[in-house]
């Protein structure tokens, strides 16, 4: 290396060396792994980005809630926050509710769990990819690395040496395909845990409020619901005339 060179440089010089030298299945492990980083890091960002709108959503949609008595108008506010879950079940069940197809508290809670179910659905998507990044890079890491170890094994049959210059590349080719099996791997398990976590409170929270929405539903609380019979209750199993 020349004097006054940037040890940033000098790494990445040789970082290329190794990859022009790690022929094509170790130029297809490097091309993988950092494809699999790349993805998984553009959905953890949008990932986060996406989780702190929701959670600003939610405040101001959850604040604007309590004070509405009108399912017409409920559904009109929730129509503006797209990123909230508690607005998107909101105007599902106010859309529902409109059409008279929910008359008993038994659709309702069915409803309201099927709703739920599908909202959650969404925020799990992709989550799976981080899932199979997090498994499989390791086992491309370490398929480099016999790879880089058998192709030094070979070098020194054929040059009949066993110097650094002869196992010096693949062994470099073993550990560079480690280094990025590790880097997207690592990653990918934080990311996958962290989205579970947020998920679970965001399903937690969705339930709470699913709970305070039917409640209001149950007691008319809308004015819309005033003038009907209410929701049906289910009727009690093993009853008769006496």
């Amino acid at each position: 290396a020349l004097v006054g060179t940037p040890i940033l440089l000098q790494i990445s010089g040789k970082l290329s060396d190794v990859i022009f030298q790690g022929g094509w299945v170790g130029n297809g492990i490097l091309l993988t792994l950092t494809v699999l980083s790349v993805i998984s890091w553009t959905i953890m960002i949008e990932k986060a980005r996406f989780f702190r709108i929701s959670r600003r959503e939610s405040q101001r949609f959850l604040d604007s809630f309590r004070s509405e008595h009108s399912l017409k108008s409920l559904a009109k506010q929730a129509s503006s926050f797209t990123a909230s879950p508690e607005a998107a079940l909101a105007s599902r069940v106010a859309s529902e509710l409109e059409t008279g197809e929910v008359r008993s508290s038994s659709a309702l809670d069915t409803l309201i769990e099927t709703e739920i179910t599908s909202i959650m659905a969404g925020y799990e998507s992709y989550v799976q990819f981080l899932a199979t990044t997090a498994s499989i890079s390791p086992l491309l890491g370490l398929f480099g690395t016999v790879w880089g170890i058998m192709s030094s094994f070979l070098s020194m049959g054929a040059q009949g040496s066993a110097s650094l210059f002869v196992v010096g590349p693949g062994i470099a080719v073993a550990l560079v395909t480690t280094i990025f099996g590790l880097g997207a791997a690592i990653p990918a398990v934080v990311g996958y845990n962290f989205i579970l976590r947020t998920n679970r409170g965001r399903e937690e929270a969705l339930a709470a409020f699913a709970a305070r929405l039917r409640n209001r539903i149950v007691e008319r609380a809308y004015t819309e619901l005033r003038g009907s019979a209410g929701m049906a209750s289910d009727a009690a199993p093993g009853g008769g005339a006496a």
